[in-house]
């Protein structure tokens, strides 16, 4: 069993390993498809161009606010800030106002800027502004300003900072690549822990009945045909357990009716050897003993008393014999029943009428009109039953009426012969149906070993329920139709 566990584990831990190898593909191609040089070279060539043609295009506005700076004419009137259209023409006092009071801030930043003395034209940008410094003549300095496209800040940030953001992905590739591998692993080893810990369970499981039944078959295939498996619910292995129970009842079944048949038939060879060898001596004893007594002509009145008194003993005494040959006889011969359709009810009337309605009731239900049975075997096993009940409640001292029922049931017969007796001792409950077995001081304990086998002829069986002090129940169970000959039910071993 623990190979059959480790196999399947091993199993469970095989079909849980072989999706991550086409996973870990996957992933791999994935991360090349965003990190890798297929796609990240001309990303970065878009970002480089983008950035390049922002800078070339910074560069030609500032030239020509340059050349703007160098046309302008400075007089004393001028605001210390100049603030140019994208035509060079020099805005009111008004839009610088307005221009101002927008970047409060703007002005003193300017001043902070650093200019080349060398180049007082020199250009700066100051946030989404191009700044210029004009000196007059008085070498008073004037700051020129005039606004970006708008966007062309942003767009050339986002330029600089997305060829930033990818220099430093394709740099830390392989700790990107740990990013993901890294809780990929974990992940997927958790996973087949989880699966082997299922696989080990679940084997464990279905397992365990097969274990028990192999310690089963053990205990049957030493002898133990009463040992049954708890019921393992339902499922193939559930079925299985039940389909093992009933196999072993049925072979426990067969073998008491195996026992049976071979005491039955043990019984029967000794019953024909008994009749045959005390038959054929008593009417040579019984004629000797009376031809000695007619023989004598004395005048001995007392010897002639003691003969005649021989005479009567002896023949009591033969008699006795022959009645127990009749029925070591009877259970020698006890033919198979042969069943035939007939009116069960006409048989049961007839035993009502032979003992009288004061000794048996008949209680009859619903029974069909036709049924097969054997009607001297089956009424003679009913007479055992009857005479075994009424001596049953004479012992009790009880006068009321045997119950002999009848009814249908389903596809069988049910016929129950109750008394309100003595009982059956239930230490002898197990031995009833026994040839050699008896509590009557003048029977031989054949009577219920024949009813018996007369029930199992029919493809019957019979059972018995009692209370020691209340009373005795026999119930028969009989097949509707004909019955099929069964294997165990006995052979016609007459001479």
């Amino acid at each position: 069993m623990n190979k059959i566990s480790t196999r399947l584990a091993i199993s469970f831990l095989i079909v849980a390993l072989l999706p991550a190898l086409p996973l870990s593909l996957v992933v791999r191609d994935l991360l090349d498809r965003r990190f890798g040089p297929g796609i990240a070279d001309p990303l970065e060539l878009a970002l480089e161009s983008g950035l390049t043609e922002s800078r070339v295009h910074l560069r030609e506005l500032k030239a020509d606010l340059d050349r703007q700076i160098q046309l302008l004419e400075i007089t004393p009137e001028n605001p210390p800030m100049v603030l140019l259209d994208s035509l060079g023409r020099v805005q009111s006092a008004d839009s610088l106002a307005i221009f101002l009071k927008e970047s409060p801030s703007f002005l003193n930043d300017a001043r902070d800027l650093d200019y080349s003395r060398d180049k007082p034209r020199n250009i700066r940008r100051l946030n989404e502004v191009l700044v210029g410094v004009k000196l007059s003549d008085s070498d008073s300095r004037y700051f020129v300003c005039k606004k970006l496209p708008a966007g062309m800040v942003q767009r050339a940030g986002n330029l600089t900072e997305g060829v930033s953001l990818l220099r430093l992905v394709r740099g830390q590739e392989s700790r990107v690549l740990s990013s993901f591998v890294g809780p990929f692993v974990v992940v997927y080893s958790v996973l087949i822990g989880v699966a082997l810990l299922v696989g080990v369970l679940w084997s464990r499981q279905i397992i365990r009945p097969l274990g028990t039944l192999v310690s089963s078959t053990r205990r049957v295939a030493k002898g133990d045909l009463e040992f049954r498996i708890p019921d393992q619910g339902p499922g193939e292995m559930g079925e299985l357990v039940r389909s093992f129970d009933s196999m072993v009842g049925h072979l426990h079944q067969q073998r008491r009716d195996l026992s049976r048949l071979e005491r039955a038939a043990a019984w029967r060879g000794m019953a024909r050897t008994l009749a045959h060898e005390i038959k054929n001596p008593l009417t040579p004893i019984l004629l000797a003993v009376n031809q000695a007594r007619d023989s004598y002509h004395g005048e001995d009145e007392k010897y002639q008393n003691l003969l005649n008194e021989v005479s009567e003993i002896v023949g009591e005494e033969v008699e006795s014999l022959r009645r127990l040959v009749r029925e070591f006889g009877d259970f020698a011969r006890l033919p198979k029943p042969e069943p035939r359709p007939g009116d069960l009810g006409e048989l049961l009337r007839d035993l009502e009428h032979l003992y009288g309605t004061g000794k048996v009731k008949l209680v009859v239900g619903d029974l069909p009109t036709e049924c097969w049975f054997d009607f001297g075997a089956l009424r003679r096993g009913l007479i055992n039953l009857i005479d075994n009940g009424l001596a049953a409640c004479h012992d009790a001292g009880t006068t009321d009426p045997l119950i002999l029922r009848a009814e249908s049931v389903g596809k069988s017969i049910h016929l129950a012969v109750e008394d309100a007796g003595t009982g059956i001792n239930p230490d002898h409950m197990k031995r009833i149906f026994e040839p050699d077995f008896t509590t009557k001081s003048g029977g031989m304990g054949l009577g219920l070993a024949i009813v018996e086998n007369i029930i199992l002829g029919h493809g019957g069986n019979i059972s018995v329920n009692s209370q020691l002090g209340l009373g005795t129940a026999f119930k028969i169970e009989l097949p509707l139709g004909l019955p099929i000959s069964p294997p165990l039910a006995g052979k016609d071993e007459s001479p």
